[in-house]
């Protein structure tokens, strides 16, 4: 499984970037993709801190140690968690 983006853009010019999801499927000799589920709006997602959240949950069932590492938007400065 993978994260994907899907961008929508409207006649306007205006759009916006989904991201889900997805798996990749054999199906004879073609690989083919599969969105699995689509979790929302990436923006929303980021500001209201659902994404934090998800990937957090998700690395409790991983086998390997992960570092969040916090950044101020345009700082530069990291700091381990």
């Amino acid at each position: 499984m993978y994260a994907r983006e899907h961008r929508t853009r409207k006649a306007d010019g205006t759009g916006h970037i989904y991201l889900g999801l997805a798996r990749s499927i054999r199906r004879g000799v073609q690989v083919h993709q599969e969105q699995i589920c689509r979790l929302g709006r990436l923006d929303r997602l980021q500001s209201s801190g659902q994404m934090d959240r998800l990937i957090r949950s998700l690395a409790r069932y991983s086998r390997h140690r992960w570092v969040m590492l916090d950044e101020a938007p345009g700082d530069g400065n990291r700091t381990t968690r």
